[in-house]
């Protein structure tokens, strides 16, 4: 503690003022800590409508390679329209040269052959649509069953499913989906304290998860919630997407705050991910940038026209 601030807080003593309390880890059980975790969830009210862009990121052959997006949401029936951002001139140069293909089935799912390509600056992996939602909370908050979220809503949209399930997909496929919509519940984990830390100048609990069943449904393995408004700061899951190789690694989720709810701000991985034969990806990280909360948005936005 530096002077100035260890005088300053004899002053307010001695006048009389209340000192501001810091958490301790014994305030609260684990437990009850994760019960106030979901409350916070549920207690929110959501924005109707959210854009924002989603950098994807990721260290292939010694060079960054950047995807972006920019991506609408309505929260009535968690439709998601996804936007790619393209340069034309970066586009050419990513899809030059002649893949030379190798009859390897590495990938989870539907088989397709390996390749090598003769183009330097090619992605390491298809550029496909990361469908996330802004506000995903990986389990800590029970939605209402709604049409399936999907890159935009069809003209006919598909009916409600009957309860809140997880959502399937592979690497191969044409959109990636969301880890999971299933609440999480206390008797789903075993919850520890792992202490006080300092999250983005603020103190917070952080709690360990170990799964006590379907370890690859309830993927949560920490959690870090403010001491003062139980908001989520930061998760941890074990898998983002099913299908290899993000269902195999772990993923670091850190949220931004407007308006006192939590909004996804950067998920990312630091283990290498292996896509197909000799593709080594490192640092992996998709980036929620740009914010906005207009009052409406046109409903064409979310329809995907034939």
């Amino acid at each position: 503690m530096t002077r100035s601030r260890s005088l300053a807080l004899l002053s307010a003593a001695a006048c009389g003022v209340a000192l501001p309390k810091r958490a301790r880890a014994e305030d609260a059980s684990p437990d009850a800590i994760f019960a106030r975790a979901k409350d916070a969830w549920r207690s929110r009210a959501e924005a109707p409508f959210v854009t924002f862009d989603l950098r994807e990121r990721y260290d292939w052959r010694g060079a960054i390679h950047d995807n972006w997006w920019h991506a609408s949401y309505r929260d009535t029936d968690r439709a998601l329209a996804l936007a790619r951002l393209v340069v034309p001139s970066d586009e050419a140069q990513r899809l030059r040269g002649s893949p030379i293909a190798l009859d390897f089935h590495w990938h989870h799912g539907t088989g397709r052959a390996d390749s090598l390509d003769t183009n330097k600056d090619a992605d390491a992996f298809p550029v496909l649509d990361p469908l996330i939602e802004p506000n995903a909370s990986f389990g800590l908050r029970a939605r209402d069953p709604k049409p399936e979220l999907a890159g935009a809503s069809t003209l006919a949209p598909a009916p409600p499913s009957p309860v809140p399930q997880a959502l399937t997909g592979t690497a191969g496929d044409a959109s990636l989906r969301e880890l999971a919509r299933v609440e999480a519940v206390a008797r789903d984990y075993t919850i520890a304290s792992a202490g006080i830390e300092r999250v983005r100048g603020a103190d917070s609990y952080h709690l360990t998860l170990t799964p006590l069943r379907a370890p690859k449904i309830n993927r949560l393995r920490d959690l870090w919630v403010d001491a003062r408004t139980f908001a989520t700061l930061r998760l941890a899951v074990a898998g983002l997407f099913d299908g290899k190789p993000y269902e195999d690694a772990r993923w670091l989720v850190t949220y931004v705050d407007f308006g006192g709810r939590p909004y996804v701000q950067q998920i990312r991985t630091d283990e290498t991910l292996r896509f197909g034969l000799d593709r080594f990806v490192a640092g992996l990280a998709y980036d929620f940038v740009g914010y906005g909360f207009p009052a409406t948005l046109p409903p064409l936005t979310f329809e995907r026209l034939l």
